[in-house]
């Protein structure tokens, strides 16, 4: 891993990028996408806050990240007063189960409040 803190590896809308398959290029991750005919040089992704260009971040075009950060300013969803009503987020959540799982996490932080959520969970 890279010597950036754990809390850089969260992603705005609360999924884990520090253990992504994509982000981390495994072998099952790469075999996948090469049984896709996916160009490899396209699956990578250095996390949710780094550089934001095709062919280095797997969601360059991210809408969450454009509206939490670009619009809004903020480091997570959670902080966001529209968190519960959001559309973006619905959205996200009914795609995967690790998204579900991404907006219980949100959720949780918002609960016990943000820095309180990342430092008891090692990022903060």
């Amino acid at each position: 891993m890279t010597d950036r803190p754990r809390r850089w590896y969260l992603s705005v809308c609360g999924l884990d990028c520090g253990k992504c398959p994509i982000r981390l290029r495994t072998k099952e991750e790469l075999d996948y996408w090469r049984s896709q005919n996916a160009d490899l040089d396209k699956v990578r992704c250095g996390g949710c806050r780094s550089e934001r260009l095709e062919g280095k971040h797997w969601s360059h075009d991210c809408k969450l990240v454009a509206c939490c950060v670009d619009r809004k300013g903020l480091e997570f969803c959670a902080q966001c007063a529209d968190l519960d009503t959001c559309d973006l987020i619905k959205e996200f959540a009914e795609s995967y189960e690790h998204h579900r799982e991404a907006v219980v996490r949100l959720r949780e932080m918002r609960r016990v409040g943000l820095e309180r959520w990342l430092s008891e969970n090692g990022c903060g």
